[in-house]
């Protein structure tokens, strides 16, 4: 699916949006243990807080000066690229892969009652969503 861009931007593009991604979510997340039990019999941690508790000490925590900074070209996206904020969003923030993200356009096209583009079968293909998704981390990194 890549090929369709440089393997510069792509690289950058991952960079950028693990950075981003960092300093958008919470830095300690908000659930500490899934519903299930280990093997020990103790509850399970989730797998969010696992990742962050033995993630590396090379790349400290960002200070509340970056964080408000990345909030703050978060909501300038918001406000001039609806399209790229909401794919970042559900990407970066929740997690979801580019195949969910454009299914969720799709639907949410189709609800909404949006023609289709001439000579398409459908509003989103997945290179379409990667297409917003680089122009959205872009966005930001020129605005950060």
């Amino acid at each position: 699916m890549t090929g369709f861009y440089p393997d510069e931007t792509i690289r950058q593009t991952a960079q950028w949006a693990d950075w981003l991604s960092t300093d958008w979510r919470l830095e300690v997340p908000d659930r500490i243990h899934s519903s299930e039990i280990a093997d020990d019999g103790a509850p399970q941690w989730h797998h969010e807080f696992a990742k962050w508790l033995t993630r590396s000490e090379a790349r400290p925590p960002r200070n509340t000066e970056e964080r408000l900074r990345t909030t703050k070209v978060m909501r300038r996206l918001r406000r001039v690229a609806v399209r790229e904020y909401e794919v970042l969003y559900r990407t970066l923030l929740l997690g979801e892969p580019l195949e969910e993200t454009t299914t969720w356009l799709n639907e949410r096209a189709k609800r909404n009652n949006i023609p289709l583009p001439e000579g398409q079968a459908v509003h989103y293909r997945k290179k379409d969503t990667l297409a917003l998704f680089i122009a959205g981390v872009d966005f930001c990194r020129q605005q950060y």
